[in-house]
């Protein structure tokens, strides 16, 4: 009996045994269970989360895409890659070519032109102005209407003399595509064909943020950006006008008229400018180089003739340009 009642007791413990494990097997069966519905309610919420910010994140890419195309460059990079306490705009002077164009006549336009079909041509003529721009390293300032503000800076073109002449070269290639834009905007129902007036200029100016607490526009400022504007202002339709400083700095890739003495508003002296007339080229010469051919006429440079020492190619040099002048005249 005594013997039975031990085994008894032993089995007794061992299903007392057996039982708590098992209860503890269904507790933790089911603490893994909660832990399960907490995993995949964090894994859920943590996805919409990430979908939350990847949402947030496009969202805010798409507004900085949209924000670079309304400031300045270097407006943009100081907003976008500054922080609130490092945000600071300092000013500079120092030299730029300053270019500035604009649509003749285009007021007239507008009044002319279903809103839709002006809308395309000059959102076009400024999209092909801005990448011929961006081509030759130019910065553009703003928009201001049909008219455009570039400049040029010694930081990004390497020397002033560099930055003027890449002015010049992109002021005539300007030139020669919106000649080829004018017969689309007669097809789209223009009552005139396109025409711009360019003016440059070269000197110092201020760069800097300026406007209100509210309202800032990175910018130059001074007498040489109004100098730059009123040349555009003067010029004759499809043409350039620089001033004397930006010719001494491109005189020898340019053709220009004779130069005139001009008064410009706001300036005490008169300053003197020159009208483009073409790029200079190596063939130049063997096609009558004395005798350049102008939208109104042409312009006859001085010939020095020595029957000692005259060569005979620049004798035939000198013909030619004779001759082309004297037909000039009969024709006109």
């Amino acid at each position: 009996m005594l013997k039975g009642g031990i085994i008894n007791n032993k089995l007794d413990k061992y299903k007392s045994l057996a039982a708590w494990q098992e209860k503890r097997i269904l507790e933790n069966k089911q603490e893994l269970k909660d832990l399960k519905v907490m995993y995949e309610n964090v894994v859920e919420h943590s996805t919409l989360i990430e979908n939350d910010l990847e949402k947030a994140n496009l969202k805010m890419k798409t507004l900085i895409k949209s924000l670079k195309k309304y400031l300045s460059p270097q407006l943009f990079d100081s907003i976008v890659h500054t922080s609130s306490k490092e945000k600071k705009f300092s000013y500079k002077r120092k030299k730029f070519t300053v270019f500035f164009s604009d649509i003749v006549g285009f007021t007239q336009i507008t009044d002319m032109i279903e809103p839709e079909a002006l809308s395309y041509l000059l959102n076009d003529y400024l999209n092909e102005m801005s990448k011929i721009a961006v081509k030759y390293g130019g910065t553009i300032d703003k928009f201001i209407g049909d008219s455009i503000m570039i400049y040029f800076s010694e930081s990004s073109t390497g020397s002033e003399q560099e930055s003027a002449r890449q002015c010049v070269l992109m002021a005539m290639e300007m030139l020669a595509k919106t000649m080829a834009l004018s017969e689309d905007w007669i097809s789209r129902g223009s009552p005139s064909h396109l025409k711009v007036r360019m003016g440059i200029n070269t000197g110092f100016c201020t760069m800097g943020s300026f406007g209100s607490s509210d309202r800032m526009d990175f910018t130059l400022i001074g007498g040489q950006v109004n100098i730059a504007s009123r040349l555009e202002k003067i010029s004759d339709e499809n043409s350039i006008t620089i001033s004397n400083a930006t010719y001494n700095l491109v005189k020898d890739i340019v053709e220009v008229e004779p130069p005139v003495s001009t008064k410009i508003k706001g300036i005490s002296n008169p300053i003197e400018v020159y009208k483009i007339i073409r790029l200079r080229n190596k063939d130049s010469a063997a096609n009558g180089e004395f005798c350049i051919q102008t939208s109104s006429g042409f312009v006859l440079k001085p010939i020095n003739f020595d029957k000692n020492f005259t060569t005979e190619e620049e004798k035939r040099t000198i013909i030619h340009s004779l001759e082309s002048a004297l037909k000039n005249l009969k024709e006109r």
